[in-house]
């Protein structure tokens, strides 16, 4: 899974976020649990996403990879 790929690359598998091709491949979360990590967007994304998709807020966990500039408040907001 690549999240953004160009014709030039040659790729021929999925591309987009993770967390969608998640479920796209499992659309009823409720019997699952989710362990995410990454950027805190990628993480909200996915909680949001997931929790809409079934998953109990009990069965989500998740590990936000932040700078010093997010923890300074400095990083640049998403767009």
């Amino acid at each position: 899974m690549i999240s953004d790929a160009s014709a030039q690359d040659g790729w021929s598998g999925r591309t987009g976020l993770v967390h969608q091709a998640v479920l796209q491949d499992r659309p009823d979360l409720s019997p699952y649990q989710v362990y995410a990590c990454g950027a805190p967007i990628v993480v909200e994304s996915a909680q949001r996403d997931y929790l809409l998709a079934g998953l109990s807020v009990d069965d989500f966990f998740a590990d936000a990879f932040t700078s010093q500039a997010d923890q300074a408040g400095l990083a640049t907001p998403a767009a």
